[in-house]
């Protein structure tokens, strides 16, 4: 059944990807008879990570008079004896409602069914497989710029995201979506449901991370479901960091909008010391650090540097995802601001003495050509623009392999490797450097104060009735 259900999701895959491309420009296309069905009881489903592999987290938007939510999981997909998963409602910004499920105690290696009751009203049968060893798939994307303050104006870019996404899901069996910040143009509700339409997103664990654009509205917050969140002295009003551990992997996810790296590096201390034993950490937040492609934004990218590389370099982090800057880059291993060990493309790179930044093109906003002052720790990264990017990730216990594709390309336009064996060994940052960043921190901390009323004035200038305490604190 789960070699038929791969076999079967691959098709459609490729069906949808051929119909939308071949359609002719006035007919309906596959995608516009999904956009037409969309369950008017269930708006914006979001499968998003559960703290482990036995976990998964749920949201979506509810009519204002529903009252009572959950999830029906079953290992079949006439849905029989299955498993009730009870949620939160929580009364969304608009008005209406919004559900917040979690459901555990799931198998590894399994294929599940599953349906989202919002009180009297299901959903549609979905399905998501769980892993079953360390080995996993993921598709890293970011800026996917989901556009429009109305459902028929976010029509395009969603139908182009759809497109991406099915057209990756024909290159690896994904697991796994990663997608490095500005999901939306402006943090609107109806962006956020055109970015979930795609019944192949319903099937993958969907983690997000908040970026500048996505912080324009008040939305994301009640659009996610985050596992493990934790907000800090000092957070965005509209979240804030999580982590989650996925086969031999664990996930940091940062709100780089938030400047508090007092707040920032406890968590990931704290992340990391649950989970001492899992080999891989890997971090994703939106700003970029090393890509230096805006010459008015270097600025901030060197005050960014200051902030999180001796964290991470602290926290010894393998893999750094980043967006925000829409051109793709990749740097050397990178330690104490300097390249440690050279990465070239095709490269496979042994116990690694530092960290790789990398920064994905923009899906939904890509940028024109031009001449592209790169660092000299990139290693390589796009001089012209082609066309869109993503990335396919493949995770194991011993190796991180990253490959680059173009939309629409037959070739792998570049890919490295990150392997560890077992006596590894991490550097360890000087006592000089961990002084100085606990400094520049605290430095951080009190700058996030002072963003965050910034913040507060933009949204109520937008018509936003916030408080200014949740925006703040």
């Amino acid at each position: 059944m789960k070699k038929m259900m791969k076999t079967v999701s691959i098709f459609m895959a490729v069906l949808l990807l051929v119909c939308s491309c071949v359609a002719p420009v006035n007919a309906v296309s596959v995608w516009d008879v999904f956009w037409a069905d969309e369950e008017e009881s269930a708006r914006g489903i979001i499968m998003q990570p559960g703290a482990d592999e036995t976990q998964r987290n749920f949201s979506w938007y509810m009519p204002q008079d529903v009252t009572e939510c959950s999830v029906l999981v079953s290992t079949n997909a006439l849905m029989l004896q299955a498993e009730e998963y009870e949620g939160d409602v929580i009364d969304s910004y608009q008005g209406d409602k919004v559900a917040k499920v979690t459901v555990s105690e799931l198998e590894c290696g399994e294929t599940y069914y599953y349906v989202c009751v919002s009180g009297e009203e299901k959903s549609s049968v979905y399905s998501f497989e769980t892993v079953e060893d360390d080995a996993f798939s993921a598709l890293y994307i970011s800026d996917i710029h989901i556009s429009g303050d109305s459902r028929d104006s976010v029509k395009d870019t969603s139908f182009a995201f759809a497109d991406l996404l099915a057209q990756a899901s024909t290159r690896a069996d994904l697991n796994l979506i990663l997608s490095a910040g500005d999901q939306a143009s402006d943090g609107l509700r109806a962006e956020y449901e055109g970015l979930t339409f795609s019944p192949l997103s319903r099937g993958l664990s969907f983690a997000t991370t908040i970026g500048n654009h996505d912080r324009k509205g008040v939305d994301y917050r009640y659009f996610t479901n985050l596992p493990n969140e934790e907000t800090g002295m000092v957070s965005s009003y509209q979240g804030g960091d999580y982590w989650f551990v996925k086969g031999d992997v664990l996930f940091l996810c940062l709100d780089s909008n938030n400047a508090s790296g007092t707040d920032h590096l406890c968590f990931m201390k704290n992340a990391i010391r649950e989970n001492a034993d899992v080999r891989w950490r890997v971090v994703m937040m939106h700003h970029d650090l090393y890509g230096g492609t805006i010459e008015h934004r270097e600025s901030e990218n060197n005050l960014l540097r200051l902030l999180y590389s001796p964290m991470f370099d602290e926290c010894n982090i393998d893999l750094v995802l980043l967006g925000h800057s829409h051109h793709y880059s990749v740097t050397d291993v990178v330690y104490n601001g300097k390249s440690v060990q050279e990465l070239t493309d095709g490269c496979a790179i042994e116990n690694a003495q530092g960290t790789v930044y990398m920064v994905s093109a923009s899906v939904g906003r890509p940028r024109e050509a031009e001449e592209i002052p790169y660092s000299d720790l990139i290693a390589f990264g796009m001089e012209k623009y082609t066309d869109r990017l993503y990335n396919i990730i493949d995770f194991s216990a011993d190796a991180i392999t990253v490959s680059t594709y173009e939309m629409n390309g037959e070739e792998v336009v570049h890919s490295f490797t990150l392997t560890k064996t077992d006596d590894y060994t991490a550097p360890q940052i000087s006592i000089f450097r961990k002084l100085f960043s606990r400094f520049v921190n605290l430095i951080g901390t009190i700058y996030a104060v002072f963003n965050n009323i910034g913040v507060f004035s933009d949204l109520k200038e937008d018509g936003f009735d916030v408080a200014l305490k949740d925006v703040v604190f």
